[in-house]
């Protein structure tokens, strides 16, 4: 299990993972906690938990965050989930998913130990969630992530 070495570590890279696979995806495209479609659908800025659940005594933590694709509609979503599946095995990241599940979902993690889903709602908008390997946490505490992530 690779541990990333800081928790300003942990978030700066799970930035750059989210950063280049929406380099891979047309430039129309962003990351948002905020779907202006979907009002009542917003996510959280980034939470931190605990590791193991079952351990109470380790102090390792991990981040989650997930974000709106804006700019996929129920109509593109398909295109897109490819996309970013394409993506993720170019950039050599272990992936799955299941073709024939509605709604769909793929999942990949990165050599260096971060995780992605890709989900597709019931109405067909696009999500896309990432999480840290473990870290010791800070004693400052961490600044949210963003929530927007434009297209670089």
């Amino acid at each position: 299990m690779p541990t990333a070495t800081t928790q300003s570590a942990a978030r700066a890279q799970l930035l750059r993972h989210l950063g280049e696979t929406l380099r891979t995806l047309p430039a129309e495209l962003s990351l948002t906690v905020r779907h202006p479609d979907l009002p009542k659908a917003v996510f959280h800025r980034g939470v931190t938990l605990p590791w193991d659940d079952g351990d109470p005594d380790s102090p390792l933590r991990f981040l989650d965050i997930r974000y709106w694709v804006l700019g996929t509609t129920p109509e593109t979503s398909e295109r897109y989930f490819e996309s970013v599946l394409r993506a993720w095995t170019e950039q050599g990241w272990a992936t799955s998913s299941d073709p024939n599940q509605l709604p769909r979902a793929a999942y990949a993690r990165t050599p260096d130990g971060f995780g992605f889903a890709l989900t597709q709602s019931v109405n067909g908008y696009l999500s896309l969630a990432g999480s840290t390997p473990p870290f010791e946490p800070e004693s400052e505490a961490a600044e949210p992530l963003p929530t927007t992530i434009e297209h670089p």
